[in-house]
Formats: structure tokens, sequence, C-alpha cells
């Protein structure tokens, strides 16, 4: 199969507005925006609209639904959604990057968001801040970032197929893993997923210093609806970055790490870097 690894975001409904979405103006400063997350309420608006089966229910692609039908062109992306352990006394956490503050999200939930889209994220519950305008070369910094470390691949197919071949996406590591004949795959997951995630920093401005996968899944997602459910790998990677591109490194924060960025996953939550241990 011919190799297709490129960023683009795949194809989607029409109600998936953020798969399209452009960062902001350069200059123009993100909002990173934290709201309460009412699990329960969301899990009944999710079930309402048909987009909880059997087989899958994917929480990013139904958060995805939720913001843009109740903030429209401002919604929240990238996002990350964090649920506790003890989901029915605590409520969730919703992060994302928005181009605009806490105050117009609310005046849009007023004019666009139900009733029960309402309770799922209280108005007065969003808060928001401004983030960095400018950064500067050579600045090292702590994150977390929620990725699907694929890579993309079309079908090989005869040359005289008329129409094009589909385009697959594989878990990088499995990719990796196929070049390599039975148990000669040397490399970790881990190792596999870095050097994954250091290509995309490398392309946003940054150079990954280190990192470290701190948890793995294999989920089951929608990306339309009614439509069957895929599998592929869910990464928690944990690390310290230096700036080396501050413009490149500015959009890399507004527009998201690698693909599936409009169904929670890829976004930077920053944090200080670690300290190193002192000499004594």
């Amino acid at each position: 199969m011919a190799a297709l690894d490129a960023e683009a975001p795949p194809g989607t409904a029409a109600v998936e507005r953020g798969a399209h979405a452009a960062a902001p103006p350069r200059g123009h400063p993100i909002h990173m925006v934290r709201a309460h997350l009412d699990v329960t309420a969301f899990q009944r608006w999710a079930g309402g609209r048909g987009l909880i089966s059997r087989s899958a229910f994917d929480e990013g692609f139904a958060m995805h639904c939720l913001l843009v039908e109740s903030f429209g062109e401002l919604a929240p992306q990238p996002f990350r959604i964090i649920v506790p352990r003890d989901r029915q006394r605590l409520p969730g956490v919703l992060y994302g990057y928005a181009q605009a503050p806490a105050d117009d999200l609310r005046e849009a939930a007023a004019a666009f968001a139900c009733p029960l889209q309402a309770s799922v994220l209280p108005a007065a519950q969003i808060q928001s801040k401004p983030m960095p305008s400018a950064w500067e070369p050579g600045r090292q910094l702590g994150f977390e970032v929620l990725t699907r470390p694929i890579r993309r691949r079309r079908q090989s197919q005869p040359a005289a197929a008329a129409a094009p071949a589909p385009i697959t996406e594989r878990d990088a590591f499995q990719v990796e893993a196929e070049r390599h004949p039975p148990g000669g795959m040397t490399r970790s997951r881990e190792e596999v997923y870095r050097d994954w995630l250091a290509e995309r920093f490398e392309r946003g401005g940054a150079r990954l210093d280190q990192a470290r996968l701190t948890s793995f899944q294999r989920v089951r997602t929608v990306r339309k609806l009614r439509a069957r459910a895929s599998e592929g790998p869910r990464a928690l990677m944990q690390g310290t970055l230096t700036i080396t591109h501050p413009a490149r490194f500015a959009s890399l924060l507004a527009r998201g790490v690698g693909r599936h960025r409009a169904y929670g996953y890829g976004m930077l939550l920053l944090r200080p870097p670690a300290r190193r241990p002192h000499a004594r």
C-alpha cells in the first residue's frame, strides 16, 4: 500500500464543522476553556440522539456534535474530556482551545443549546483564560496529549480501476511491526509512538525532548451517524518539549496534534517542565 500520512482530517458528516476549522490568525490569542461536564446528562442526550449503540459509544464524536450544536463556529477544538472514576459523585471536565472567551461561549449557548444540552455543560461553569500570543524559541514546556497514533495508507488496486483506492488508517505500531518477520520487532509501542509524536512536533515548531506512554487502549470509534464503528489506538503521552519555531508552535497549539482532532484527540495540555535532579 502506498504511504499517505498527511494530517488533513478525514471526511465527516456535515454537522462536523470542527474538522475543517482553521487556526486563528497569527498574533490572535486562543483561549483555554474549562467547563464542568454532567456525565449523566451527556449520556442521556447522546442516547436520545442515537449516538450510543450496542457496539460503541464514542464520547469524542458525541461531544463534537454537542459542541457544534451548542456553540456553532465558536465551538472549542481541539478538546479533551476527562471523566473521574467516581462519575456518580464528581463532575467530569471538558478542556478545549477556542477562538472566543467564556462570555462569548455562554452567549452562543444561550442562543443555540437546547435545555438538555445546556445541562451537559452548564453555562455558569464555563471558564476561560487567554493563552500567550507569543512564545520564546528555546522555551521548554511539559505537556500531556491524548493521541490517536495512526498512519494512513491507500490500498493497492489494479491500475485499470476507475475509482481511486480507499484510504485506510492503521495503528503506527502495527504498521512498523508488519515490516518485520514474526518475532523480529525489537522496538516497543512507546518507542514507535514517541517517534510518531516527534514527527508532528517537528512540523509544528517544537522538538520532543522526552516522552512516555502513560496509558494505551484500543477503542471503537464512530465518525458518522449510524455508521459502522472502527477500532484504533488511543494513547496518552506525557513529556517535555522545546519550542523551535514560535509561530508554528502557536499554530500547533491551536490546531492540535495528529488526526481526529475534532473528536477529543490532540489537545496539548501544557505544564511546567519536569525538574532535573540537583547534583550533589
